[in-house]
């Protein structure tokens, strides 16, 4: 992963926004028109959009970029260990950390929140750079399918959660299935408590 595919994928990146953009902004009016509020419609619709659209560099750089080498590594820091800690090695290691930060960051804050614990976005991030590592390998792209490049990519996704945390660390409400700010543990409390009818606190039409 030279500097010139990071380049290719700027570039990328400036030219699809604007039909990124276009595509938020429609999904933003479709949820408005269900009566959610404009700035609530407008985070879950771009963390909904740009979820998907993290895993294009992650393809670009992988599967679309031919390498020089090949083969299977599936013994855990084999390669890392094997290559010394150069700054080769640093730089492929933070290499595939950060490109799946932008994933872990936004899959809890997507598709309702569906994801919205370390676990799931763990095996989320495993499985998808696992899929990409066995797509190399059959593809023939040049690159090592490394177990190793599965960890780092599950370590950034779950860096990247960790950097979002504090936005769905409360998860959605229990009640209404959204997420409207109360904590998981007070709809839970108040279904238990005597006479709680265990609502969401949250106004209605206030999405």
């Amino acid at each position: 992963m030279g500097f010139s595919s990071v380049t290719v994928v700027l570039d990328a990146a400036l030219v699809f926004s604007p039909a990124v953009a276009l595509v938020v902004a429609a999904l933003a009016w479709w949820r408005i028109r269900r009566g959610r509020s404009a700035a609530r419609a407008m985070l879950d619709s771009a963390a909904d959009v740009l979820a998907p659209c993290t895993l294009l560099p992650v393809f670009a750089l992988t599967l679309f970029n031919p390498g020089s080498g090949g083969g299977v590594v599936l013994v855990p820091f084999t390669g890392m260990l094997g290559n010394g800690l150069g700054l080769t090695t640093l730089y492929q290691s933070g290499g595939n950390i950060a490109l799946f930060v932008p994933l872990g960051a936004l899959l809890p804050l997507a598709y309702g929140r569906r994801l919205a614990r370390w676990l799931r976005v763990g095996a989320a991030a495993a499985a998808l750079s696992a899929g990409v590592e066995i797509l190399q390998y059959a593809l023939g792209t040049g690159h090592v399918a490394s177990v190793d490049d599965v960890l780092l990519n599950v370590a950034g996704a779950l860096l990247g959660a960790g950097l979002s945390w504090p936005w769905w660390r409360g998860g959605p409400c229990h009640r209404c299935s959204r997420w409207c700010g109360c904590p998981r543990w007070t709809s839970r409390s108040a279904r238990r408590a005597p006479g709680g009818s265990g609502r969401c606190r949250r106004p209605a039409g206030s999405w």
